[in-house]
């Protein structure tokens, strides 16, 4: 066997690499759209859960009694008390004779003190209000479930440019993914959010319910205004664990926006991150290898290749490290040499087996030519 070659490369080719990764300025951005992994139904299953304590506060309301002082004319009047005797006296001028005999008198109008329960209190105009947003926000999350796009559909698109040796060299990159239509994930999405629309169902039946309780129609005819955060401290609210849960509930829904993970939202609309991007940059480098490395001289191309090959090899390592080093992955050199062990193992592996195969053609086609030669003797 012939002594093997040592691959030497220029200095200039490592100064070219530098420079060029130096001077690059790109850009990524992509896009996703709705799936089964960006739907969230945590909401759902909080409000669920919240129900029945919903229910217990509604079916069993907190009353109050109300003191009304009203002025009736003496017909109607059903009450009479000391406090209505001491307003007369007050107001010489509800009174219509006097018996000049008797001295009994005959008022035309009473002050009639009426003692009232009533609904109108503040825990109950919370739960007024806290059902009220509830129902805004289960019309918003069924809105959103009939509006989504089924199918998994991506986008990704790179521009760069960068500038070597008075060169200014360029690239657009745009990949895409469609969902083909039909297929078994979109049916599976599909099931998912008509499960869903159907728990959403259940508990609008529950809000219609409480829409029709006692209390409900008694603070709507009373026309009493939502109240506005924080909840007051009440000792009902402190001390009742349906209230509690209740307080809890309200204030999940008026922040849900801000509740969000942000990487959902990334997910769906993102520019992308400076790890991803510096896997695309490499990919941009390779793409310079190969255009600088095009010649007429086929000897030249191949020295060139070569030598890339080897530049690239030493960068995409380093890339790959500071790649899993940002997401919290170390890996030892140890680890990393057994990898690359493994590989030129496998190739070799390959080519060896490739070797095998040629031979064992090579020797059945001489067979066959003997074989040939022999009959023809």
């Amino acid at each position: 066997m012939g002594k093997k070659k040592t691959i030497t490369i220029e200095s200039s080719l490592f100064k070219r690499k530098e420079s060029f990764v130096k001077n690059t300025t790109s850009e990524m951005y992509y896009t996703m759209n709705n799936s089964c992994d960006a739907l969230n139904f945590e909401w759902l299953d909080k409000i669920e859960d919240t129900c029945p304590f919903i229910d217990q506060i509604v079916r069993h309301p907190k009353l109050t009694l109300v003191k009304e002082e009203v002025v009736s004319t003496i017909e109607r009047a059903k009450k009479i008390t000391s406090e209505s005797v001491k307003d007369l006296a007050k107001h010489s001028n509800y009174i219509n004779d006097i018996e000049e005999e008797t001295g009994d008198i005959r008022p035309s109008k009473i002050l009639e003190i009426r003692n009232e329960e009533t609904f109108n209190i503040y825990e109950n105009r919370f739960l007024y209000t806290f059902i009220h947003d509830l129902q805004r926000f289960i019309f918003e999350r069924e809105d959103e479930l009939n509006s989504i796009i089924l199918g998994n559909n991506k986008s990704l698109e790179y521009k760069a440019e960068s500038l070597e040796d008075g060169e200014k060299i360029n690239i657009e990159l745009k990949i895409t993914s469609e969902q083909k239509e039909n297929s078994n994930k979109d049916n599976n999405i599909e099931n998912l959010i008509n499960k869903q629309l159907e728990r959403i169902k259940e508990v609008k039946e529950f809000i219609n319910s409480w829409y029709k309780s006692d209390v409900f129609k008694e603070l709507d005819k009373l026309h009493v205004p939502f109240i506005k955060p924080p909840v007051k401290p009440t000792n009902i609210i402190l001390k009742n664990p349906n209230f509690q849960l209740s307080v809890q509930m309200w204030e999940y829904i008026r922040n849900y926006g801000n509740n969000l993970d942000e990487k959902d939202n990334e997910a769906l609309v993102s520019a992308g991150n400076e790890a991803l991007k510096s896997l695309l940059d490499n990919s941009f480098l390779i793409d310079y290898f190969v255009m600088d490395s095009v010649s007429k001289r086929k000897r030249e191309e191949k020295e060139k290749i070569n030598n890339y090959s080897i530049i690239l090899l030493a960068d995409m390592i380093r890339r790959v490290l500071d790649l899993l080093r940002i997401n919290g992955k170390d890996i030892s050199e140890e680890e990393l040499l057994n990898i690359l062990l493994n590989q030129v193992r496998i190739e070799q592996e390959s080519r060896l087996a490739g070797i095998e195969d040629i031979k064992k053609k090579f020797k059945s086609e001489i067979n066959e030519y003997l074989e040939r030669t022999l009959k023809n003797l």
